[in-house]
């Protein structure tokens, strides 16, 4: 067998591993039984000591020095160029770290559980400074090229620096705080639209929605959870949402938006499933896909001239309530306490905050148990909010219980990759009358041949250069806000 080959076999059981974990993942968040959280995390930690052996299986360093020398396709030039950098990244971090961090995940994301619904953060507490010190020690292990918080980017974000992130977000502050300070000014009329929308009737127009879309049932399911994520690869690719019989409206946009990660997951080629190239190219781009369908398609007034009446079928209550009222009230803007539910303008300053949370605490200037007032400041000083308690505050999100830092910042890189793919599609195909006919499949093909189907091949910055003919540019962002959000607010952005 070539060295290559035999690399990608190696390769093949090492992802293996990783479905398995990802099963116990879902599983852990959906229907593991409370009592089970030591259990699950001795077994995540087996699992993460086998990956972190056959990784770094001197054996693999020796195929990859093989082909170093070697004249590579652009193919197989991507899958060795990945593999490479993984067998860099475990080959610096040692085996029995690996394992605590996977040890220690089930009992904090059940701390975590538990302090969120007691809104009490110093129960998660130490559980979260034990995460802390565990991913501070992988960082010094694998090392960075100017800040700590650089080596927890490159695990979600590959071959982007925390500088780099950083000057984004900034530019992307500087024109979006006068858009939503402008249309602050501008907000007219309230519409309720709360009710009773049982969970049943919920849960089947959401089926309905993914179906359409292209989302497959028979190699994923649907399922409720405390936070909504999307879990898996090809063919068992699972999504779950959280319902609310008093609003539909979080458990729509959620199912929509983990339906385009879903999407991502199932489109990969089935020939590279396994490999560098049957894996998301970033986590940035894979939340390009979410935001994509979930702002730019869900969100859009073509969308709902084909859902709404179907919608009102579905929900008598608001038959009485007009389509452009509708959209209107899906699309309201206002400064709000919950990331996930956050209009499209707002969300990338509730990034903002945890990127400088995260990094004042990969940095030292910050402790654990300062993060609820830093958090709580952090929402008065960038949205003009009052966090009432830990529940809605700093315990929102899951991530932090999983030692997911770094990994806030893709969100609002997703949001920028998806105007520029958005308006790239746009150029091929007519994506607004495709949408109002209930029409994905053009859309869904297209995305398929320039994102899902590439895999690993190019990083992010090249892979958008590649798409759209030149590098990120928040321009694309900002237009769609602007165009959008002017029209519904009937001013001038």
């Amino acid at each position: 067998m070539d060295a290559y080959n035999e690399l990608i076999g190696i390769y093949d059981e090492i992802s293996t591993i990783g479905d398995i974990s990802s099963l116990l993942g879902w599983d852990q968040n959906t229907y593991m039984p409370r009592k089970a959280a030591a259990g699950r995390g001795g077994q995540s930690a087996f699992l993460s000591k086998l990956v972190h052996r056959k990784v770094t299986d001197p054996r693999v360093g020796y195929l990859l020095d093989r082909l170093e020398g070697e004249d590579l396709s652009g193919t197989r030039a991507a899958v060795v160029r990945e593999i490479r950098r993984i067998y860099k990244r475990k080959t610096s971090v040692p085996e029995e770290l690996e394992a605590e961090i996977a040890r220690s995940e089930p009992l904090s994301v059940q701390a975590w559980a538990e302090a969120k619904q007691k809104k009490d953060f110093s129960i998660f507490a130490p559980n979260l400074e034990h995460m802390l010190e565990l991913k501070k020690k992988v960082a010094e292990k694998v090392g960075y090229p100017d800040i700590p918080y650089d080596a927890m980017l490159e695990e979600y974000e590959p071959y982007t620096r925390t500088a780099q992130v950083r000057e984004v977000l900034e530019r992307l502050k500087k024109r979006l705080v006068p858009v939503i300070e402008r249309i602050s000014e501008a907000e007219g009329q309230r519409i309720d639209i709360s009710g009773k929308f049982p969970r049943e009737a919920q849960e089947s127009f959401c089926r309905r929605i993914l179906v359409d879309i292209g989302y497959d049932f028979e190699r994923g399911r649907l399922d409720t959870t405390e936070h909504p994520f999307t879990i898996g690869t090809g063919d068992d690719t699972r999504i779950t949402t959280h319902f609310y019989e008093n609003d539909l409206r979080p458990a729509l946009f959620s199912c929509i938006h983990e339906g385009g990660h879903a999407l991502y997951e199932q489109g990969f080629l089935k020939e590279n499933m396994h490999t560098p190239l049957g894996e998301a190219c970033s986590l940035g781009i894979h939340e390009s896909q979410s935001r994509m369908w979930e702002n730019l398609i869900g969100r859009s007034l073509p969308f709902w001239k084909r859902y709404y009446p179907d919608l009102q079928s579905a929900f008598p209550g608001l038959s009485a309530l007009p389509l452009e009222d509708f959209y209107q009230t899906v699309n309201r803007v206002r400064p709000s306490l919950i990331r996930i539910e956050a209009d499209e303008v707002t969300y990338s300053m509730h990034i903002l905050i945890r990127f400088e949370l995260e990094i004042e605490i990969f940095n030292g200037r910050l402790d654990v148990r300062e993060i609820p007032q830093a958090w709580n400041e952090g929402y008065e000083k960038y949205l003009g909010v009052v966090v009432e308690n830990d529940g809605v505050g700093c315990l929102q999100d899951i991530h932090w219980s999983f030692g997911s830092f770094g990994y806030f910042p893709t969100y609002t890189l997703g949001n920028l990759y998806a105007a520029q793919f958005f308006d790239a599609m746009k150029k091929d195909i007519d994506v607004e009358a495709s949408i109002e006919r209930g029409e994905f499949g053009p859309i869904l093909t297209w995305l398929r041949s320039n994102i899902h189907e590439k895999g690993k091949l190019y990083p992010a910055s090249e892979l958008v250069r590649v798409v759209t003919g030149k590098e990120l540019d928040e321009s694309h962002f900002i237009d769609h806000l602007r165009n959008k959000f002017g029209a519904i607010y009937g001013i001038d952005l």
